[in-house]
């Protein structure tokens, strides 16, 4: 594949989560003069939890950690993550399978450790065979070059189509003790929940029972990549990792315990929130930042189906990219959602301006403000459903000519 975006190198600095290690390589399979293949290892005790696509045409990858994501890992040895770019060993058939037996076999020996301790994960083109054997080759350099200040080359290692990487990295505090939390994505097209082309990993110091995690995980997925749209196509791939080493320790009473959770619950949060827009930021060709919100709404399902009926209708977001406060597209992508609604008490807002009310459309007194908000990199629009209280928010991008050019040689 030919990519035509030159990438920028992150801006996190001093990334450290200890007890996580992190190498990177060229592995010859996809990209020439360009790292696509990441190892990263942690260190015995801790956990890891994963969420899945939903997709009925799962990778060999998906399949594999899927199912080691529902055993318990030998917490006496390291958890081992293997993940490539450029090929997504999906429908590969019995030797999509083969290449993970391959090559859980030779790391397994490699680290000492089960099988059931190791994870891979896989992006880039569906149905082509993995050339496995090339990517055992680097397992031993891979092992020499382990490194906690590796996160960089780690975030640059996973990339496809994307035009940057996207990182996270924040310190914080429970009850005076200091824990960290960071992480890196990748995404930009064949982006739709549940999930989408996209892989994130995500790790934390803070000491926390894996069944806790694992509803966090989950909780958290639903809140934040699961919001996210860029084209409206779910991928064979994703997969989000969230991972804690449990080096801190937090010396609390139990009934303290409760806040000590939830405080931890809300940095997951705003990780995994970060690193879903910062994925929609990157859709393939995007310009523009949308966020959808469907408010006063009966019940959740009801505002979620219309917000994603607009975030994913390509008449909306042609009109965004061309900066046109088209309001009749966005009537058309609530009604396409089958959702009965008062039509007299809809109310359609667009950067803050009431565009639709009663039935119909407004004057706009200001039509030059208006434009001028268009030009925005952000634009928020708001649909207001009068009928309760209830709210969803999606984020998605505009649709503009480059991601025809990106998609349209992916494979060359």
């Amino acid at each position: 594949m030919t990519n035509s975006k030159t990438r920028t190198a992150p801006s996190v600095k001093s990334v450290y989560v200890p007890g996580v290690d992190f190498a990177t390589a060229c592995s010859g399979t996809k990209y020439k003069n360009r790292d696509d293949l990441l190892m990263i290892v942690l260190d015995p005790g801790s956990y890891v939890c994963g969420c899945f696509t939903v997709s009925t045409m799962p990778s060999a990858p998906v399949i594999w950690s899927k199912n080691n994501n529902e055993k318990n890992s030998n917490l006496k040895q390291r958890n081992i993550f293997l993940v490539n770019a450029g090929n997504a060993n999906a429908f590969t058939g019995e030797e999509g399978s083969l290449a993970c037996e391959e090559k859980a076999d030779a790391l397994s020996a490699l680290f000492n450790c089960e099988k059931k301790n190791i994870f891979f994960a896989s992006t880039g083109v569906i149905g082509e065979q993995l050339p496995y054997k090339k990517i055992i080759e680097k397992f031993g350099l891979l092992k020499e070059n382990l490194s906690c200040h590796n996160f960089r080359e780690a975030s640059e290692a996973i990339l496809t189509t994307d035009l940057k990487p996207k990182t996270y990295k924040s310190e914080f505090k429970i009850y005076n003790k200091s824990f960290t939390i960071s992480g890196f994505a990748k995404g930009s097209g064949m982006i739709f929940p549940n999930m989408a082309t996209m892989l994130a990993f995500i790790f934390t110091d803070f000491q926390i029972d894996k069944n806790t995690l694992s509803l966090y995980t989950q909780k958290a997925v639903d809140e934040s990549f699961n919001r996210i749209t860029v084209d409206g196509d779910t991928s064979t791939s994703d997969t989000v990792f969230v991972s804690t080493t449990n080096k801190e320790t937090l010396e609390i009473s139990i009934e303290k315990r409760p806040k000590a959770l939830r405080d931890f619950y809300k940095e997951l949060k705003n990780a995994m929130v970060n690193l879903a827009k910062k994925i929609v930021m990157d859709g393939e060709g995007a310009k523009k930042f949308i966020e959808i919100t469907v408010k006063n709404a009966k019940n959740v399902s009801r505002a979620k189906k219309i917000c994603f009926s607009i975030a994913n209708s390509l008449l909306v977001k042609t009109a965004i990219a061309g900066e046109d406060a088209n309001w009749g597209r966005l009537v058309m992508a609530i009604g396409k959602s089958k959702i009965n609604i008062d039509i007299k008490k809809l109310k359609i807002f667009m950067q803050g301006f009431l565009l639709c009310e009663n039935g119909k459309g407004i004057e706009i007194t200001d039509e030059d403000r208006l434009s001028q908000a268009l030009k925005k990199n952000k634009v928020d629009i708001v649909i207001d459903l009068a009928e309760g209280n209830k709210k969803f928010t999606a984020w998605t991008s505009d649709l503009t000519e480059e991601y025809i050019k990106i998609n349209a040689d992916y494979r060359s």
